[in-house]
């Protein structure tokens, strides 16, 4: 019963996050032309699995030894996205050093009222120091850590920790997905203006086929895995791009 309330108070707080994102400022601009974005993805590269067994000697938390490239999928998404929709480019920048800045920055959000905005000087000054330049906007992806309605003020560091997606399991109740993998989106030009942002992973989805041993999934188990989260980010990516300015 008390394992049954717990569950039940872990969903209302993760659907009421999922449902009532902090409010943003509308866009009340338009980009010109040759519109070039910046995109910044440092999601980790291996899926991490935390199952939860019979007894504390079942349990274990392991990184899957595969290679998804997750952050290179979303870039060619995003990048195949903006090109159909909007003729838009999009450059990856993840390996830039100072896009590091838009993780480690707390003050990159600011409150105006009930909305959310980003803070006009932190985002140029971060802006500045990257090496490609007449950027109109950047697309940061993250966990889904920092999304968390109480933390928008306070924008934590996650990058590429153990955990960010991946799945979770517990004998006699399945295995689900738990990636929580999120995007948002800052413009540039002509004004600063935080866009807003969307969920990419899936979570609490349970996965298909269900394994038949947790400790040993299998090359065709994972390779449906795969597919069906990488179609989720697709479908997801494309909302995301026809709602952008």
């Amino acid at each position: 019963m008390i394992r049954a309330i717990a569950i039940l108070i872990f969903s209302i707080m993760l659907s009421s996050c999922a449902v009532k994102p902090a409010k943003v400022l509308p866009v009340d601009y338009k980009y010109d032309d040759n519109v070039k974005i910046g995109f910044v993805s440092l999601i980790s590269e291996k899926p991490t699995h935390s199952h939860i067994g019979i007894t504390v000697f079942n349990n274990f938390t392991k990184d899957l030894d595969v290679k998804w490239e997750l952050n290179q999928h979303i870039f060619d998404a995003l990048s195949k996205e903006f090109n159909k929709q909007k003729s838009y480019e999009l450059v990856n920048l993840s390996q830039d050093p100072s896009s590091k800045q838009f993780f480690h920055n707390q003050n990159l959000f600011t409150k105006k009222g009930d909305f959310t905005d980003v803070n006009g000087p932190e985002l140029n000054s971060i802006v500045n120091s990257l090496s490609v330049k007449d950027l109109d906007a950047i697309i940061v992806v993250r966990s889904l850590k920092v999304f968390y309605n109480q933390n928008f003020e306070s924008i934590r560091e996650s990058m590429g920790k153990q955990g960010d997606h991946g799945f979770k399991s517990r004998t006699g109740e399945g295995m689900t997905f738990n990636s929580a993998i999120g995007i948002n989106m800052y413009s540039i030009e002509p004004k600063t203006h935080y866009v807003g942002w969307q969920y990419l992973g899936l979570i609490g989805q349970k996965v298909i086929p269900q394994p038949s041993d947790y400790e040993n999934l299998t090359i065709s188990e994972l390779s449906s895995y795969e597919k069906q989260l990488k179609d989720n980010i697709n479908n997801k990516v494309k909302e995301f791009v026809s709602k952008a300015p």
